[in-house]
């Protein structure tokens, strides 16, 4: 119990201080930097891959591939490791969306166009993991899933949460401090159960 307040209060510590940006961040913003945005899109998806990738060599699992699906190939997973790996890709895109999100100056101005692509590849992520990939045999949510006993529903909505308070952050104008707050705090939560399950 000791451990697991001990991870919260440092993940809050970190991210709850920092200022809210005060602009909304809008689609036609992409137009004039396309290109960073799309390269942000593209960074935030090969990081989710390579949180599954990094966590399964960490824990000395045989990582491999099936088309564009990470396997783990004769996997017999240890305690709480199917669930670190399945929902490594998720972990890393949020603490990414937390930079991108942050504004640490007085100026509070809009994402750019790079971290808003970033937080487009999480949302839609997570979108995907709501919809059709929600049931998918090799998918994040079944693997999660498969760990912890609870359906595919409630992971998927436990995965929403902190999608939806980012897409407020992201496209909303003069954000409430308490959003980004509640985001921090939904990251925080379901990292400290996934880590200590």
């Amino acid at each position: 119990m000791l451990r697991r307040l001990g991870i919260a209060v440092l993940w809050v510590a970190l991210f709850a201080p920092m200022t809210v940006r005060a602009q909304a961040w809008m689609l036609a913003d992409a137009r004039s930097g396309f290109g960073d945005f799309a390269l942000g899109f593209a960074a935030s998806l090969a990081a989710h891959e390579a949180g599954h990738f990094v966590v399964a060599k960490a824990k000395g699992y045989e990582v491999g591939h099936d088309g564009l699906s990470i396997t783990y190939p004769h996997a017999q997973f240890k305690h709480g490791d199917q669930l670190q790996i399945a929902s490594a890709g998720f972990q890393t895109q949020w603490m990414l969306d937390e930079v991108a999100l942050q504004d640490r100056g007085a100026s509070k101005r809009k994402p750019s166009n790079f971290g808003a692509g970033m937080v487009c590849a999480q949302l839609g992520t997570t979108l995907a993991y709501l919809t059709f990939l929600k049931n998918h045999p090799r998918g994040d949510t079944v693997g999660m899933s498969q760990a912890t006993g609870l359906s595919n529903d409630r992971l998927a909505l436990l995965l929403a949460v902190p999608g939806m308070l980012d897409a407020w952050r992201l496209f909303g104008n003069d954000v409430p401090q308490f959003v980004p707050q509640i985001a921090v705090m939904s990251k925080g939560v379901n990292m400290v159960w996934i880590w200590t399950y």
